[in-house]
């Protein structure tokens, strides 16, 4: 083991020179402290991996939402009620995203149809990981008469089936601007709920 003076006679006089020269090239003791305060802003400006990988937004699988109609009306809506669903489910898929907290895909009607058409909460779970979904949105709209309506909307993680967050929001009229404001305030309280806990 090397140990003090006997050390020293071991480095040439071209070391010692390549020595002289870097020490040449370090900074003053006056600009080291402005220096590391640089370098440190630097590095608290630069996010870690760690970081990045935290605000990845959450992949989730947006159901298609259901209606429940118990209002009676004589009139039948149907079709207009299966676009609007249609519509809002796209809707919040696209908000969701745009939001950057979520990477939000609509599973296809028929797809769910095909792979669970008994529509079993374990066969949709499964579903939705199949998918690559963490997360999936579960929406049911209830029309109780011509101007009520009450949308409940789940996220649920896709290996529990827990609910991650719940709301149950009522709405007034059964138009496509009602419906559309309804989607809105119903993203704006998911943002709001999830946004905090990232």
């Amino acid at each position: 083991m090397l140990q003090g003076s006997s050390f020293l006679p071991m480095i040439s006089r071209n070391t010692m020179a390549r020595l002289d020269v870097v020490a040449c090239m370090l900074p003053s003791k006056r600009l080291l402290p402005r220096i590391s305060a640089i370098v440190l802003l630097l590095a608290a400006l630069v996010p870690s991996p760690a970081a990045s990988a935290e605000r990845q937004p959450i992949p989730l699988s947006v159901l298609p939402l259901k209606l429940l109609d118990t209002s009676n009306e004589p009139t039948d809506q149907s079709a207009q009620h299966a676009a609007r669903l249609a519509r809002m489910a796209d809707s919040l898929a696209i908000d969701l995203s745009r939001s950057g907290l979520f990477q939000a895909t609509v599973v296809p009607a028929d797809r769910l149809l095909k792979n669970c058409p008994s529509g079993e909460a374990e066969c949709l779970l499964r579903a939705a990981r199949e998918e690559g979904a963490e997360l999936i949105f579960v929406g049911v709209v209830h029309k109780s008469s011509t101007l009520i309506l009450q949308l409940w909307a789940r996220l649920v993680d896709a290996r529990t089936g827990r609910d991650v967050l719940a709301r149950d929001l009522n709405f007034r009229g059964d138009t496509d601007e009602a419906w559309q404001r309804a989607e809105t305030f119903l993203i704006a309280q998911i943002r709001d709920a999830v946004a905090p806990a990232r």
